[in-house]
């Protein structure tokens, strides 16, 4: 009698999931980049790492008399923390594992300022967050946690500003003689103090602060984003040989002339230093006073919730 026999299940094969995992660094406030994704190299991030999506969020909210519930009024993103469990080893001798035990705590001071966490996708995406060590490498000799050549801990990082920043980028504006808009970069558009109706796509999953800088000759700037309805002014005469910067970043927020002359009385009173909405800005950049050498550059991070 034929014995019926079932198809077999199709078992899908992964890629070795090492080839998928992204790669951790961290840069202290000297430049010093300490891998701790390389094996070769005596540096594993284990399994359990905690905090490198959303942040959690705090509400400002109000209550009115005889109505249910409450009024949302602000929502605020809350710094957070990220715990990485670690292991580093040396096979050379306990006295070259002591020197990168020690080397890891010198970078891991709080004190030198704040340093840089990094994730490198295996496409090359990369996401950085600035932290603060504040726990992990206090010391603990159990069995399960250290040898004579090897420890494995969890390191602890405060992350003041809850986000991950992308790569920056560059859009520069220019004046010229002639010729039509073009929707290019550098962008150029004919000889005229509107400077365009810009098209900015940010990436990221929130506002991002830019950082503008006119070179002269210029009498006045003004910036608007039709997307929030928000417009940025500022009228001062600048000649050929002057550079404006005016800086919208949270937490810096400064306009100059020529890195020196603080220029945050120029601004009209109606001024707001907007971010670009996450996905399509539309931009009015209009100087006036424009000529040939005038250029505006617009260079911004992309805000993430998560790595």
């Amino acid at each position: 009698m034929p014995i019926l026999v079932g198809e077999q299940p199709v078992i899908p094969l992964f890629p070795p999931h090492i080839a998928e995992a992204p790669q951790m660094t961290w840069t202290d406030a000297l430049g010093r980049v300490t891998h701790f994704t390389d094996w070769e190299n005596g540096w594993v991030l284990q399994p359990g790492t905690k905090g490198l999506d959303m942040p959690s969020y705090a509400f400002t909210t109000d209550e009115s008399p005889g109505i249910d519930g409450t009024f949302v009024r602000q929502v605020r993103g809350q710094a957070k923390d990220i715990t990485l469990p670690i292991a580093f080893w040396c096979d050379d001798s306990r006295a070259a594992y002591l020197t990168r035990r020690r080397g890891l705590i010198r970078s891991l001071n709080p004190k030198l300022g704040p340093g840089t966490l990094t994730v490198t996708h295996p496409d090359g995406e990369t996401r950085h967050i600035s932290c603060y060590y504040t726990a992990g490498m206090e010391g603990d000799e159990s069995l399960d946690a250290s040898g004579m050549r090897w420890t494995m801990t969890t390191l602890t990082f405060n992350c003041p500003s809850p986000l991950w920043y992308g790569e920056p980028a560059n859009l520069q504006f220019e004046t010229a003689q002639t010729g039509p808009f073009l929707p290019l970069l550098p962008l150029r558009v004919r000889d005229s103090q509107v400077l365009g109706g810009v098209q900015v796509d940010n990436p990221g999953d929130d506002l991002a602060y830019p950082v503008w800088t006119l070179k002269g000759p210029a009498t006045s700037i003004t910036l608007t984003n039709s997307t929030s309805g928000l417009t940025l002014e500022l009228a001062h005469t600048m000649t050929s040989s002057d550079t404006l910067v005016i800086d919208t970043r949270e937490r810096e927020q400064t306009v100059t002339l020529n890195g020196t002359d603080n220029l945050w009385p120029a601004l009209s009173d109606t001024s707001d230093l907007w971010g670009l909405e996450a996905d399509l800005n539309i931009l009015v950049l209009t100087v006036l006073g424009a000529d040939t050498p005038t250029e505006l550059q617009l260079t911004y991070s992309p805000r993430f919730l998560a790595a």
